[in-house]
């Protein structure tokens, strides 16, 4: 079997073998600094809780609920206007419509925007109803590129190091795979082409069916433009969703990654390994975002 699906597997059934001996962060008790943008108009300044920055790297859970688990379904917002202030105000996700807020510590600013998050079933076609989230902004274009990273961390190391739950960067952390979803600026739909945390492992024994699932995805976001259906349309015929792919982008990352990791062990390391495995997940769905900008603008 190929490494990609080997590796996809193991994240399905890792939650049946290993439950007992890992346990993940989902929350910072803490009031963060944030702007919140209002669906009228308005804006409120100040700090929020129960958040952990969408960098990313800072959901640590496997199986179930993965968008439960990392408050991506939040129904309200706690916020006050200022860390010394008494009174916690609950402000209803129905009223919000961006969250904007900063790492104290890097001073790197992140983004949560709501989306009715829509799948594509196994007859290829979107669901009808959706469910409401607040998504982290990965990447801002003509079409956003939405998602997370899910991290399994060793549960006798996260106890006594909060830096490496925290963060997932360090070296009793793996990534086990990158959520993604696609929605345009200015819509308030989301499509999620495959939900890793709930497939069965007989599903990832046909990767060319979830695959097909991506094509399917880009052209419901890019419909609005028939030159890009068409990019979509040749990615389909040159399987351009497929292990092949990853693969190649793989052994065309491995050396950058080699180079720089050359010396360095521990968290060190593993930073490096992070950031170019998290790269490596989602590169494949960046070329058709690539081939919409330069069609569609």
């Amino acid at each position: 079997m190929k490494k990609l699906t080997i590796l996809l597997l193991s994240i399905v059934t890792a939650s049946t073998l290993c439950a007992q001996s890992l346990q993940f962060y989902t929350g910072k008790r803490d009031f963060l600094p944030i702007e919140i943008l209002m669906e009228d108009g308005s804006t409120k300044k100040g700090v929020a809780q129960d958040f952990t920055l969408p960098d990313v790297a800072t959901f640590q859970f496997i199986g179930g609920n993965s968008e439960k688990s990392a408050h991506l379904n939040r129904k309200e917002v706690k916020f006050k206007s200022s860390k010394e202030d008494k009174d916690i105000q609950l402000i209803p996700v129905s009223d919000i419509k961006s969250l904007i807020y900063t790492n104290e510590d890097t001073h790197e600013v992140f983004q949560l925007d709501k989306r009715i998050v829509k799948e594509i079933n196994n007859d290829l076609e979107m669901e009808s109803e959706g469910r409401v989230l607040m998504l982290p902004l990965m990447e801002k274009g003509p079409i956003n590129l939405y998602g997370y990273r899910s991290m399994m961390c060793k549960a006798e190391d996260y106890g006594n190091n909060f830096s490496a739950g925290f963060n997932g960067n360090e070296d009793n952390c793996q990534l086990t795979y990158v959520m993604i979803y696609l929605s345009k600026p200015d819509e308030t739909v989301a499509v999620a082409p495959v939900d890793f945390s709930t497939l069965s492992p007989l599903a990832l024994f046909n990767m060319k069916t979830l695959y097909k699932k991506f094509y399917k995805a880009y052209e419901i976001v890019g419909a609005d433009c028939p030159e890009f259906l068409k990019k979509v349309d040749e990615a389909r015929k040159n399987d351009y969703f497929s292990n092949k792919t990853f693969r190649e982008n793989k052994k065309e990352s491995d050396a950058e990654r080699k180079a720089l990791i050359k010396g360095k062990k521990g968290a060190e390391a593993s930073r490096i390994n992070m950031h170019y495995k998290t790269e490596l997940y989602t590169k494949m769905y960046r070329k058709l975002i690539d081939d919409y900008k330069q069609t569609c603008q």
